[in-house]
């Protein structure tokens, strides 16, 4: 259980030190006669959803799938591309190179360009 609070919902950084979201969620492996082995965090707003409300998640990633190929499921990234620093998890990726930010890349495209002043 310890894992839960070392990992779920930390920070993580990409490899040029910006902001790449929190994780929401992580997947084990779970192996016959080992203890169980994190083989991927989850960052997605389906998976952060779908610990309140599975029905909630599911609309919201039909409503993904319309942010372009491979939306639509949570983004998983291997543990071992994760280096824990003090307070946050940093990512060897641009998080540029990855759909991690598709929402808000969406948002700023089509809503928050158009309001006057922005």
């Amino acid at each position: 259980m310890r894992l839960f609070g070392q990992v779920l919902d930390k920070q993580l950084r990409d490899v040029n030190g910006q902001n790449a979201g929190r994780i929401d969620g992580i997947v084990l492996e779970l192996r016959p006669d080992a203890p169980p082995r994190l083989t991927y965090v989850e960052v997605s707003p389906i998976t952060l959803l779908a610990r309140f409300s599975r029905r909630l998640a599911r609309w919201y990633a039909r409503f993904d799938q319309r942010l372009g190929p491979g939306r639509g499921t949570p983004f998983r990234i291997p543990w071992h591309r994760l280096t824990h620093e003090h307070t946050a998890f940093r990512l060897d990726l641009d998080i540029e190179a990855t759909a991690i930010n598709a929402l808000e890349d969406w948002l700023r495209e089509r809503v928050v360009e158009h309001i006057p002043g922005s």
